[in-house]
Protein backbone atom coordinates (compact mmCIF):
# COMPACT_ATOMS: atom_id res chain seq x y z
CA UNK A 1 0.00 0.00 0.00
CA UNK A 2 0.97 3.36 -1.05
CA UNK A 3 2.67 6.00 2.12
CA UNK A 4 0.88 8.36 1.76
CA UNK A 5 0.76 11.76 4.33
CA UNK A 6 -1.88 12.56 6.74
CA UNK A 7 0.97 14.60 8.52
CA UNK A 8 3.83 14.35 6.78
CA UNK A 9 3.90 17.09 4.14
CA UNK A 10 6.96 16.29 2.96
CA UNK A 11 5.96 12.84 1.25
CA UNK A 12 4.83 14.96 -1.77
CA UNK A 13 5.18 14.35 -4.59
CA UNK A 14 5.48 10.60 -3.69
CA UNK A 15 7.05 7.88 -1.33
CA UNK A 16 9.04 5.18 -3.98
CA UNK A 17 9.79 1.98 -2.34
CA UNK A 18 13.55 0.36 -3.48
CA UNK A 19 13.86 -3.12 -3.98
CA UNK A 20 17.08 -4.27 -3.85
CA UNK A 21 15.66 -7.53 -6.17
CA UNK A 22 15.02 -5.33 -8.89
CA UNK A 23 18.54 -3.57 -8.93
CA UNK A 24 20.93 -6.54 -8.22
CA UNK A 25 18.33 -9.65 -8.28
CA UNK A 26 18.92 -12.12 -5.01
CA UNK A 27 20.79 -10.03 -1.96
CA UNK A 28 21.29 -9.70 1.59
CA UNK A 29 18.64 -6.64 1.90
CA UNK A 30 21.84 -4.34 2.36
CA UNK A 31 22.86 -1.99 0.64
CA UNK A 32 26.51 -2.84 0.15
CA UNK A 33 27.62 -1.90 -2.95
CA UNK A 34 28.26 1.53 -5.18
CA UNK A 35 25.41 0.13 -7.73
CA UNK A 36 23.12 -0.83 -5.12
CA UNK A 37 23.47 3.04 -3.80
CA UNK A 38 23.58 4.10 -7.11
CA UNK A 39 20.07 2.38 -7.65
CA UNK A 40 18.62 3.60 -4.32
CA UNK A 41 19.41 7.15 -5.11
CA UNK A 42 17.39 6.92 -8.49
CA UNK A 43 15.07 5.67 -6.44
CA UNK A 44 14.43 8.36 -4.16
CA UNK A 45 14.94 10.76 -6.92
CA UNK A 46 13.80 14.41 -5.92
CA UNK A 47 11.49 12.47 -3.27
CA UNK A 48 12.55 13.32 0.51
CA UNK A 49 11.62 9.74 1.73
CA UNK A 50 11.67 6.39 -0.10
CA UNK A 51 10.55 2.66 1.66
CA UNK A 52 13.24 0.15 1.92
CA UNK A 53 11.47 -3.58 1.39
CA UNK A 54 12.55 -5.30 4.31
CA UNK A 55 14.44 -2.47 5.95
CA UNK A 56 11.82 0.66 6.58
CA UNK A 57 12.97 4.05 5.13
CA UNK A 58 15.49 5.91 3.82
CA UNK A 59 15.27 9.86 4.42
CA UNK A 60 17.21 13.05 3.26
CA UNK A 61 16.95 16.68 3.69
CA UNK A 62 19.26 19.63 4.05
CA UNK A 63 20.11 19.43 7.68
CA UNK A 64 20.33 16.89 10.48
CA UNK A 65 17.52 18.86 12.09
CA UNK A 66 15.42 18.32 8.96
CA UNK A 67 16.45 14.24 8.77
CA UNK A 68 15.59 13.69 12.04
CA UNK A 69 12.36 15.50 11.56
CA UNK A 70 11.23 13.71 8.60
CA UNK A 71 12.05 10.02 9.86
CA UNK A 72 10.34 10.50 12.82
CA UNK A 73 7.68 12.17 10.95
CA UNK A 74 7.43 9.23 8.64
CA UNK A 75 7.22 6.87 11.25
CA UNK A 76 4.57 8.29 12.66
CA UNK A 77 2.74 8.71 9.84
CA UNK A 78 3.26 5.27 9.01
CA UNK A 79 1.68 4.12 12.59
CA UNK A 80 -1.39 6.84 12.02
CA UNK A 81 -2.04 5.25 8.39
CA UNK A 82 -1.80 1.93 9.84
CA UNK A 83 -4.57 2.76 12.92
CA UNK A 84 -6.88 4.85 10.14
CA UNK A 85 -6.90 1.42 8.08
CA UNK A 86 -7.36 -0.71 10.50
CA UNK A 87 -10.28 1.21 12.12
CA UNK A 88 -11.52 0.91 8.33
CA UNK A 89 -12.85 4.64 8.49
CA UNK A 90 -12.34 7.11 5.58
CA UNK A 91 -8.96 8.68 5.29
CA UNK A 92 -8.78 12.30 4.31
CA UNK A 93 -5.11 12.68 3.37
CA UNK A 94 -3.14 16.14 3.01
CA UNK A 95 -4.20 17.65 -0.28
CA UNK A 96 -0.68 18.72 -2.25
CA UNK A 97 -2.18 22.26 -1.82
CA UNK A 98 -1.88 21.92 2.23
CA UNK A 99 1.18 20.10 1.81
CA UNK A 100 3.10 22.76 0.08
CA UNK A 101 1.66 25.67 2.96
CA UNK A 102 2.97 23.25 5.60
CA UNK A 103 6.05 22.71 4.00
CA UNK A 104 6.99 26.62 3.16
CA UNK A 105 6.40 27.50 7.32
CA UNK A 106 8.58 24.49 8.42
CA UNK A 107 11.42 26.52 5.88
CA UNK A 108 10.53 29.38 7.24
CA UNK A 109 12.59 28.31 10.56
CA UNK A 110 10.90 30.46 12.87
CA UNK A 111 12.60 30.20 16.34
CA UNK A 112 10.21 27.64 18.42
CA UNK A 113 8.31 26.39 15.23
CA UNK A 114 8.41 22.86 13.19
CA UNK A 115 11.31 21.09 12.95
CA UNK A 116 13.36 23.45 15.04
CA UNK A 117 10.50 23.18 18.26
CA UNK A 118 10.35 19.30 17.72
CA UNK A 119 14.30 19.21 17.96
CA UNK A 120 14.63 20.71 21.14
CA UNK A 121 11.99 18.68 22.70
CA UNK A 122 13.89 16.09 21.61
CA UNK A 123 16.84 16.72 22.30
CA UNK A 124 15.58 17.96 25.87
CA UNK A 125 13.99 13.93 26.18
CA UNK A 126 17.20 12.68 24.89
CA UNK A 127 19.10 14.23 27.46
CA UNK A 128 16.87 13.55 30.51
CA UNK A 129 16.94 10.05 29.28
CA UNK A 130 20.74 9.50 29.57
CA UNK A 131 20.60 11.83 33.00
CA UNK A 132 22.77 15.02 31.61
CA UNK A 133 19.85 16.77 32.15
CA UNK A 134 18.42 17.53 35.81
Amino acid sequence: MPLRPIRAAFFYPEVPVFDTRAAAGWTNLLVSTPALGKALAQTLGQNSVALMRGHGNVVVAPNVRTVVYRAIYTEANAKLLLQAKMLGGPITYLAPEEAALMDKEQVRHRPGHGSDRTWEMWKQEALARTGKLR
